[in-house]
Parts: C-alpha cells; structure tokens; sequence
C-alpha cells in the first residue's frame, strides 16, 4: 500500500503549484525493457532487416528470380554475339566487292607479264583460302551448338536433383499428360536446380560463341590485310 506524501516531503514537487502540474512536472520512469531504450536509438524493424540482408542467404524464390535474370542476360549475350557475327559477314561482302572489281578489269590483266600474273594468281588463291575459313568461322559462331552440363558428380537421390521440366529436350521425352504430373510435384529446389544447370549449359555456350567471334574477327583482319596486298600488286602491276 503506497502512502501518499504532501508537497513539503517531496523535494521533487513544488509546493506553488498544483497536484496535477506537480504531476505533470514530476519525472517519469519507464520498466526494464525494449521501451528502456532512447527513442532515437530505437532501430526500427526495416533497419534490422537493411543490416541482416547483406550476409542473409537468398530463400527459394529470391534464388529462382535471381536466377531467371541471369538466363535472361545469357540469352542476350548469345544475341550480341550473333550481332557480331552478321556484322562481320557485312564487311566481308563489302570486301569481296574489290576482287570482283578486278576481275573485271580483263583488258588491264592481259597487258600484265607471265609473272605478275602469276603473283596475282597466288595472292588471289591465298584470299580465297582465307575467304572459305572465315566463312566456316561464321558458320560456327553461328552454330547453335549443344552444350548441357554433366551430371555425374551430382547424386541421383539428392532432393533437388533437377527433373526436367524447363528444358525442352528433357520435355519432349514425356507425354504432355506426364509433363503435367511432373510439374504437379516439383519442387521449388529442384526448379531452382533445374534453373542453375540451364544456366551453366548457356555460360558454356556464350563461352564458345565469343571464341568463335574472336576468331572470325581475327579472320577479318587477315582477309583485309590480303586484300591490300593484292590491292597493292594490281596497282603496281599496273603503273609499271
């Protein structure tokens, strides 16, 4: 039972004012606790989650769009390099104008002697040669190719071993009906598994086509450098 003590016991109220103002005025004391803490100090539950996010590991559909924006990226990887490869066939038929031009040119070849005719023979052939490797090039870096990855070291009872639901090889090898009772019991793992190796098989193939582009290029260079040697004989040829 709490005793009630007047103004004069308790240093704490003034004597002038009244009991509600002493009330009002008298300090006030919160319990032990979450509300113990000061209020600009009080991190709010938004603030708790914006530090644990960093170092939190990514829950199953976070994981799933994560990996949907990575296939997308792989997908428009694959259409700039097939952007390159067109490109470069652009220049070539730009380049292949200026040896069709020279042939042309019958009356101008006719006055060369047996020699420099046989120069022009051997630059022409070695533009031909490297006018049917850069063709094949294209071909490959334009090749859709087949790459998927293995899966040997991944065990067969795991819980999330893919089951074949995205990929349309893997589809077609089941009745429409099956493929339906199959995507009734996948789980979100091994979508997400499943999601991860078609990933991997696209890396593989982005890695071959921007080999495969690196290398048609560098067969440009060497066709245009050919051809300004060949350039360069005909004029020679031709003024001498």
């Amino acid at each position: 039972m709490q005793v009630a003590t007047s103004g004069a016991d308790n240093p704490r109220v003034s004597s002038e004012l009244s009991p509600a103002e002493s009330a009002a005025e008298a300090p006030h004391f919160v319990e032990d606790g979450a509300d113990a803490f000061h209020s600009d100090i009080k991190l709010k539950k938004k603030d708790l989650k914006r530090l644990y996010d960093p170092t939190r590991p990514l829950d199953g559909w976070e994981r799933y769009r994560a990996l949907i924006d990575a296939s997308d990226e792989a997908y428009d990887l694959i259409d700039i390099s097939n952007r390159e490869a067109r490109f470069a066939l652009i220049v070539l038929g730009a380049l292949n104008a200026l040896p069709i031009l020279l042939f042309t040119k019958s009356d101008v070849i006719s006055t060369m002697s047996r020699g420099e005719r046989w120069w022009m023979a051997a630059m022409l052939i070695g533009y031909a040669v490297l006018l049917l490797a850069f063709i094949l090039q294209a071909i490959e870096a334009l090749h859709p190719g087949r790459f998927r990855p293995s899966f040997r070291d991944w065990p067969t009872g795991s819980p999330d071993f893919p089951v074949g639901v995205r990929y349309y090889e893997d589809v077609i090898k089941r009745s429409a009906a099956e493929h339906w009772s199959t995507w009734q019991q996948v789980r979100l793992s091994q979508l997400n598994a499943e999601l991860a190796v078609q990933l991997h098989g696209l890396a593989l193939k982005n890695n071959a086509k921007h080999r495969a582009v690196r290398r048609l290029y560098i067969g440009l260079r060497a066709m245009a450098l050919m051809l300004g040697v060949v350039l360069g004989l005909y004029l020679f040829f031709t003024w001498t």
